[in-house]
C-alpha cells in the first residue's frame, strides 16, 4: 500500500469508529432515560420529592433530551420526542417558517426539472 491510500484508510477506519461510537451513545442514551424517569418517579410518586431531586431529575432530562437532539440532528433517526428546533417557536414563526420551507421546496423542484 502507498502512504496515501494508508492515510485514506486510517481516515475511513476513524471515521466508522466515530460513527458506530456516537450510534451506541445515543441508543444507551434513549434507552437509558425511560428508565431513569421511572425511578426518579416512583421514588417522588407521594408528591414529596425532595427540591435537590427535582433538580437533579430537570438538569438531567435537560441533559439528555440536548445529546439526544444532538445525535438525531447530526445522524438523522425516529422522532421519539418533540423536536428541539420547533419548541420555543410561537405560532407564527412556525407557519411562516413552513411557507418559506415549502418555498424552497417548490424552488428546488423546478431546479431539477429544468
Amino acid at each position: 500500500m502507498t502512504e496515501e491510500s494508508n492515510g485514506t484508510t486510517k481516515r475511513l477506519v476513524r471515521a466508522g469508529i466515530a460513527s458506530a461510537a456516537s450510534g451506541a451513545i445515543a441508543y444507551g442514551i434513549r434507552k437509558a432515560a425511560p428508565a431513569l424517569r421511572e425511578k426518579v418517579q416512583s421514588i417522588g410518586e407521594d408528591g414529596a420529592v425532595p427540591e435537590t431531586l427535582g433538580k437533579a431529575k430537570d438538569a438531567v432530562g435537560e441533559k439528555v433530551e440536548a445529546a439526544t437532539s444532538a445525535v438525531t440532528d447530526r445522524f438523522g433517526g425516529g422522532s421519539s420526542g418533540p423536536s428541539r428546533s420547533s419548541g420555543s417557536l410561537s405560532e407564527k414563526e412556525l407557519e411562516s417558517r413552513l411557507h418559506e420551507r415549502a418555498r424552497n421546496r417548490s424552488k428546488r423542484q423546478k431546479a431539477l426539472t429544468r
